[in-house]
């Protein structure tokens, strides 16, 4: 249960970042792109993780805590920048960008030895319906900025790895 709701949480930046995209065609092969990316990022981030908890055995549980935490804090703490970067990049850059951020969450729960296929195959289904429904309704949420998702997801991590530090 808890890899389901960390692939709920994990995903929930592609929603803000896609809700301020300007995307015309290709929303479909776009959303694809990205569930795959969050597929593969979590899948090279457990590896990791799992390598690193053999290495440090006895402190997995403290160190994939205080890295889980420290991302929570950087999302709560992240500044809104005017400029928006969907205008200058190219939608699959953006799709790997926020992919990537999956990566480094993945690698505090390969430490933590939670099961790998169950949150991988979440994030992408999660990744894919999240991201497709931004493409197609991005004018109908209503989100401002992104600011009230990102510092629950924020919140959120920040539990998390709270929570993990005394398990």
């Amino acid at each position: 249960m808890v890899e389901l709701i960390a692939a709920c949480i994990t995903s929930i930046d592609v929603v803000v970042v896609f809700a301020f995209l300007q995307v015309r065609n290709g929303k479909f092969k776009l959303a694809l792109w990205t569930s795959f990316l969050n597929m593969v990022f979590p899948f090279l981030g457990f590896m990791t993780g799992e390598l690193s908890a053999h290495f440090f055995a006895g402190w997995s549980s403290l160190l994939s805590g205080a890295l889980l935490a420290l991302i929570g804090i950087h999302m709560l703490l992240q500044d809104d920048e005017p400029g928006s970067t969907g205008k200058q990049l190219h939608p699959s850059l953006i799709a790997f960008a926020v992919s990537i951020d999956s990566f480094s969450v993945s690698v505090s729960f390969g430490m933590l030895q939670l099961d790998k296929t169950l949150f991988i195959l979440a994030s992408g289904i999660l990744t894919f319906f999240l991201s497709y429904t931004a493409l197609i309704f991005k004018g109908r949420m209503g989100l401002s900025g992104g600011k009230k998702i990102r510092r629950f997801a924020g919140f959120a991590l920040l539990v998390m790895g709270v929570m993990s530090c005394f398990r």
